[in-house]
């Protein structure tokens, strides 16, 4: 076989795999105002943090998943609730949420918002790739779940915010005063 056939046969090869559907994985590092995202295509390497305010975000998310790849987001369970999630999920985009943890595993004590992306990132890398305990799903409540489990919280929030109120208050030398 000569070197010109090979190579025309590892073309073809190239150009066979790279038809098939792209696999985009985004891990999300999720703030009250923006969002920090890590993407990986397929099996190459996580491309740099980008920074997007959530409505730019879910654009961009909607053009990926329109190009007709297949499309996977992670981010950890928050404050925020799940409204994230589901906005994904309505997009055809298969998203999870985790349990928070320590992504910083080498304990190099640097956080920044694109390092827990690309952890994340890396993380739903495997799980997408068949390793279930790759991620530590997080079940993902209704929204009637997620409006009773507020208001639960808030009167949670309120009993605790009276009894402080209520209870005699110190002195700076901490005896209490009547």
């Amino acid at each position: 076989m000569s070197l010109e056939t090979e190579l025309s046969s590892l073309e073809e090869t190239r150009s066979e795999f790279n038809r098939s559907k792209a696999i985009i994985k985004l891990g999300i590092d999720v703030h009250q105002d923006f969002y920090t995202v890590v993407m990986q295509v397929s099996g190459s390497n996580p491309k740099p943090s980008q920074r997007f305010e959530k409505e730019a975000f879910l654009h961009w998310a909607a053009r990926l998943k329109s190009q007709g790849a297949e499309v996977h987001a992670v981010y950890e369970a928050c404050g925020f609730g799940f409204g994230l999630q589901r906005q994904l999920s309505a997009l055809g985009i298969d998203s999870y949420v985790v349990c928070p943890q320590k992504l910083d595993e080498h304990n190099k004590r640097v956080k920044t918002d694109g390092l827990d992306a690309k952890a994340l990132c890396l993380k739903l890398d495997r799980f997408v790739q068949g390793n279930r305990e790759a991620l530590a799903l997080v079940r993902v409540p209704s929204e009637k779940e997620e409006q009773l489990r507020a208001i639960h919280r808030q009167r949670e929030q309120l009993v605790k915010a009276r009894k402080q109120l209520e209870s005699p208050r110190t002195q700076s030398d901490g005896q209490s005063r009547h």
